[in-house]
């Protein structure tokens, strides 16, 4: 079951009341539950989306079409989906990462320090964007591998990319 873990300005911008989060029960998927924070890239709104487990994570930048609650899970399945074929992982390596995920629900964010981690990261994209020009004229696809390469306290100074592969590889 996927449990997104909305921050509060999330909630808000896709109308999601108090009374349909759900309490959080542990997670048998391998990349475990999945944060979503919104900021702002430039004038266009961006959600980035993290791995509560592995701290792997991606942004997605919003288009014309309203977010839902329904569209937001859709978003998060493509992305990682995309993520994981742009690595070069094999398909059924990425079916089984998203077969979890077919159930979904929503709750609010209950760990301090991965919203930290998740504060950090929203900050180091902003920012590396602004480092390569601006949205006109970065990779936004070099900015997510590099953000997924760097070394996180949180998980023992090892990256998200090597985390999350290991996790991916016990399903083998």
């Amino acid at each position: 079951m996927l449990y997104l873990k909305c921050t509060a300005d999330v909630q808000k911008a896709i109308g999601l009341h108090k009374n349909q989060l759900s309490p959080i029960e542990p997670s048998d998927a391998p990349l475990g539950h999945w944060m979503v924070n919104r900021f702002m890239v430039e004038r266009r709104k961006a959600y980035v989306f993290m791995s509560e487990s592995t701290l792997l994570s991606f942004i997605l930048l919003s288009g014309k079409v309203p977010m839902t609650p329904q569209r937001l899970p859709d978003m998060l399945i493509g992305g990682l989906v995309q993520l994981l074929q742009m690595r070069g992982l094999p398909g059924d390596a990425i079916a089984r990462a998203i077969d979890p995920y077919i159930e979904f629900r929503y709750a609010k964010n209950d760990s301090r320090a991965a919203m930290g981690c998740m504060n950090d990261m929203v900050w180091r994209y902003q920012s590396m964007v602004d480092y390569m020009g601006g949205l006109a004229h970065c990779d936004l696809t070099e900015i997510i591998f590099k953000m997924n390469k760097t070394p996180q306290r949180t998980i023992g100074w090892a990256n998200s990319w090597d985390v999350a592969e290991s996790k991916l590889r016990t399903l083998s």
